[in-house]
């Protein structure tokens, strides 16, 4: 059974540059990842907006955190590269980011107030 899209696949995004998905958009992500879990990272975006907006992360960067994440992943599970995410991993790939952005983050807010004080 496909995973329901959270978006209508027309509908600009912002992890693809307020862009609608594409094909060169989905090119970043070596094949491995389907639309529906696109439509899950982009909704990981959209509930961290202040976070992300906070530390100043760009649709690229963000792309370039989930291939990292993805890749610690199939390292750890000794999976092939080009396997596709499936539930686990992309599982992992949301809590690993989510957890990341809100600490970064934290850590940013803290070092703008120490600098507020002195």
């Amino acid at each position: 059974m496909a995973d329901k899209l959270l978006y209508d696949a027309k509908e600009p995004l912002w992890i693809a540059s307020n862009r609608p998905v594409s094909e060169p958009f989905l090119n970043q992500f070596y094949g491995t990842i389907s639309l529906a879990q696109i439509h899950r990272l982009e909704k990981l975006c959209r509930d961290l907006k202040t976070e992300i907006e906070l530390i100043n992360m760009q649709p690229a960067q963000f792309i370039t955190q989930v291939n990292n994440a993805y890749q610690r992943y199939q390292e750890h599970r000794s999976l092939d590269s080009f396997q596709p995410m499936d539930e686990k991993s992309i599982k992992y790939v949301l809590e690993f980011l989510e957890d990341s952005i809100k600490t970064v983050a934290k850590e940013v807010q803290k070092n703008s107030a120490k600098s507020l004080i002195r």
